[in-house]
């Protein structure tokens, strides 16, 4: 056994570790993102104790309805990924095929398999818990899980525009960079209960008004149409400013010859 033989591949990928968005991500951002998320969550309800509302929907809730947004962003971007990977974009892209048809069409499918988890989701919740997501928003559900497929759409297509742009090198971005956004969306806790600043950021986030309503609704039984109203309206300005970033990206790739292989 040749100890400059383990030393030499110690170093190889010490050398690599710094230079890795995922080796980064895997070592310190998603061992930080749990310390964060579950941390604000358990301080809320520690401080709510003596709540008068059921925890399981306030967990439940969070879960499923997140899911929506972060199947969504996660489809959008793995299909696209699943191309580059098979170095395919080229191949797509040589045909009439234009760029709003490849993100309809992944639209589309995430949709298709959207539906099918969430029916699983939900058909779970119910047989474990009793929890009953039609029964509990009623009509209010549509607008509610709209907004979050559109919220996750955006980020799904900008996530794309960036491993067009950076290559495989960003490619961790489809499963981390949501997930860092989610601890300002207030997924299990109100926005009031998270620090000042982090409350300026989560005001700029469509989901932060979703995930408010929805538990204005396991508390009330009523909702505040205008954060809907706030929600889509900036479910429609970042959907916008995401195509134009994508078309931005793509096209400068195009361009640089960088869809033949992306690295």
């Amino acid at each position: 056994m040749s100890l400059k033989r383990i030393v030499a591949v110690v170093i190889r990928h010490l050398y690599i570790w710094p230079r890795s968005l995922e080796r980064w991500q895997g070592s310190l951002g998603w061992p930080l993102l749990g310390l964060i998320s579950w941390g604000m969550t358990m301080s809320f309800f520690e401080k709510n104790a003596s709540f008068g509302f059921s925890i399981i929907a306030f967990l439940l809730g969070g879960v499923i309805f997140w899911e929506f947004t972060s199947i969504s962003q996660r489809e959008m971007s793995v299909n696209f990924l699943d191309e580059a990977w098979n170095q395919n974009l080229i191949n797509i892209f040589s045909t009439p095929l234009t760029t709003a048809e490849f993100l309809l069409a992944s639209v589309i499918l995430g949709l298709i398999k959207l539906t099918l988890t969430m029916l699983v989701m939900l058909l779970g919740a119910f047989i474990f818990y009793k929890f009953n997501i039609f029964g509990l928003y009623g009509l209010y559900l549509p607008f509610l899980i709209i907004n979050l497929l559109i919220f996750g759409l955006s980020f799904g297509v900008i996530i794309n525009g960036l491993i067009v742009r950076f290559g495989f090198g960003a490619q961790e971005l489809a499963w981390a960079l949501l997930a860092w956004v989610s601890p300002f969306s207030c997924i299990y806790y109100p926005l009031s209960s998270i620090p000042t600043w982090a409350q300026k950021i989560g005001q700029m986030l469509p989901s932060t008004y979703i995930f408010e309503e929805m538990r204005r609704v396991i508390m009330t039984g009523s909702i505040n149409t205008g954060n809907l109203m706030i929600s889509f309206g900036l479910n429609i300005i970042y959907l916008v400013l995401s195509l134009l970033f994508f078309n931005w990206m793509f096209e400068n790739a195009r361009e640089h010859g960088r869809l033949v292989k992306l690295n």
